[in-house]
């Protein structure tokens, strides 16, 4: 079987999942391809692009919302540009998958089967594609608002947002370590606008370590360098299974790429300001399953860090729940892959 996915770089989430998805597949035998559709219809402009939308659009939730309005409109008759179906005659694939909402406004009705993968807890009318063969989300709770949304439950599957096998793989946790492991994280892009007041906090706070990733960031990882010595601070890394291994908590802008890590490594997650969208709809799902903790705008991050590594039973709660939850992610990505031991049909 020949896999074409499509995806984009808004934000490492939805490239992050089809490389998920992508290894996944070829670890079993099928041929894969991954594009990013931005490159594939604007290869001059896209560098471009993505520089305004990480520099700009990206640092600013006001406007990143304002536009991504946009995006959640329906469509109804989206045709294939020539870009697009020049590669798909070159590549003829037997299916194809998408992880970003945006792929399905470039695709028309093809002769071969679609399925878009959801990568957020969230789901809205600019994901649905009138050619689908299925949708592919993370839990119950999105099923049932693409139901609300008009699609047919037989076009929907739960198999949870892909992650890498390494991080699936990873055990369990026990205890809470005596010194408390802290690990920060901005995405891949390193965006993380609030970190300077939170490391002014809590960095010397006693028996806590603190790691930041601060993926392609560099000047980000040079300040850390330079002015919190004590901060362990790495860069872009391959290995974020090893980090969230060691971690008692995982602190970053809830995405659903990095909340569904920390659920598979069991490690309770510290939603720092939601604020985008598809944030907001993750962090209410933090607190809905008790895996973690919520700090919103204008709360005293400080001050809630200080009573959560504190308490050790609800550490525990967070954990539990999150082991819980993973299973039921786990049988649910099974029967997934029964239903589709042979994709496309």
């Amino acid at each position: 079987m020949k896999l074409w996915i499509l995806t984009s770089g808004f934000g490492n989430g939805h490239r992050s999942a089809a490389e998920a998805l992508a290894e996944e597949y070829r670890r079993k035998g099928h041929t894969v391809v991954v594009s990013d559709i931005v490159e594939l219809l604007y290869p001059k402009q896209a560098k471009l692009i993505y520089g305004l939308f990480s520099r700009v659009i990206c640092r600013h939730s006001w406007l990143y919302n304002t536009l991504n309005q946009f995006g959640r409109n329906a469509y109804e008759s989206p045709e294939t540009p020539d870009a697009l179906q020049t590669a798909l005659d070159n590549i003829h694939p037997d299916a194809i998958i998408t992880t970003w909402s945006g792929c399905g406004r470039k695709l028309g009705k093809l002769s071969v089967p679609v399925h878009v993968c959801v990568t957020d807890l969230g789901v809205h009318t600019g994901w649905l594609y009138p050619y689908v063969q299925s949708y592919w989300v993370a839990t119950q709770e999105v099923a049932e608002k693409l139901e609300m949304l008009g699609v047919a439950p037989e076009k929907i599957q739960i198999r949870g947002i892909p992650v890498k096998e390494k991080i699936q793989c990873l055990t369990e946790k026990s205890t809470l370590h005596t010194t408390k492991q802290l690990l920060i994280m901005g995405g891949g892009l390193g965006i993380i606008p609030w970190l300077d007041g939170l490391l002014r906090d809590i960095d010397g706070l006693p028996n806590v370590s603190i790691t930041v990733v601060t993926g392609k960031n560099q000047k980000l990882y040079e300040k850390l360098i330079r002015e919190y010595p004590r901060v362990h601070t790495v860069g872009f890394v391959h290995n974020i299974d090893h980090y969230l291994a060691q971690a008692d908590f995982l602190i970053s802008k809830p995405g659903g790429i990095s909340l569904f890590e920390s659920i598979y490594a069991a490690t309770p997650y510290i939603a720092m300001y939601p604020a985008y969208e598809h944030e907001l709809e993750n962090a209410d799902f933090i607190e809905k399953k008790q895996i973690g903790l919520v700090i919103h705008a204008g709360e005293n991050a400080c001050r809630s860090m200080k009573e959560l590594l504190a308490d050790e039973p609800r550490y525990r709660t967070y954990r539990d729940n999150m082991v819980q939850l993973k299973r039921e992610i786990e049988q649910s990505r099974m029967r997934f892959e029964e239903e589709f031991a042979v994709y496309g049909h």
